[in-house]
């Protein structure tokens, strides 16, 4: 089974995805086998209560939230997709720029 990867956890796995095939049955089995090859996705993937709350697990494009959890039957031909926390993007323009006011603080 193919697992992408997005964003901030693909430097950690050395590319866009990686090929799972360890005979996992659930998502979890999935991701204690990623773990275990990349430790450092431990905290980046699961805390005390399992999956990080911002982080988007789906399996064949349903969010496992809406499924069984950690507990999603996956198969061989499943599709996995692991998106972290993503914030940001470009900076706001500063000063006249697209009709916005930046405000002038004078002491």
């Amino acid at each position: 089974m193919e697992v992408r990867v997005y964003a901030t956890l693909r430097p950690i796995v050395g590319g866009r995805s990686i090929d799972v095939d360890a005979g996992c049955s659930t998502v979890r089995e999935v991701i204690d086998h990623l773990i275990a090859q990349y430790p450092d996705l431990h905290g980046r993937l699961l805390d005390e209560d399992g999956v990080r709350q911002y982080v988007a697990v789906m399996v064949d494009g349903r969010d496992i939230r809406h499924l069984d959890g950690l507990d999603t039957a996956v198969a061989a031909g499943s599709e996995l997709d692991i998106f972290p926390p993503v914030a940001g993007g470009a900076p706001r323009p500063r000063g006249g720029q697209h009709g916005d006011r930046v405000p002038t603080i004078e002491a």
